[in-house]
């Protein structure tokens, strides 16, 4: 099965994820990360951040952007 990496990028910063997740599909990884936004988002909200300028920047093994997710697209807010 291949593996996707999800980096959060905020604001300038990258924060890579080094072990990345085996699924499916990219179909599977964008949904992923989708359904990751809101409970991120609820985390960020409890410590004093909010997730304007927040991104899922999806990749696949080889390194290749996939896609690039901001929060406000699933939440519905920019």
């Amino acid at each position: 099965m291949p593996v996707f990496f999800f980096d959060v990028c905020a604001r300038g910063r990258l924060e890579a994820d080094e072990a990345g997740l085996e699924l499916a599909s990219a179909e599977a990884a964008y949904l992923e990360a989708c359904a990751a936004i809101p409970g991120l988002t609820a985390e960020l909200l409890r410590v004093g951040d909010h997730p304007r300028g927040y991104a899922f920047v999806v990749a696949d093994e080889a390194g290749r952007v996939l896609f690039e997710i901001p929060f406000h697209e699933v939440l519905g807010r920019p």
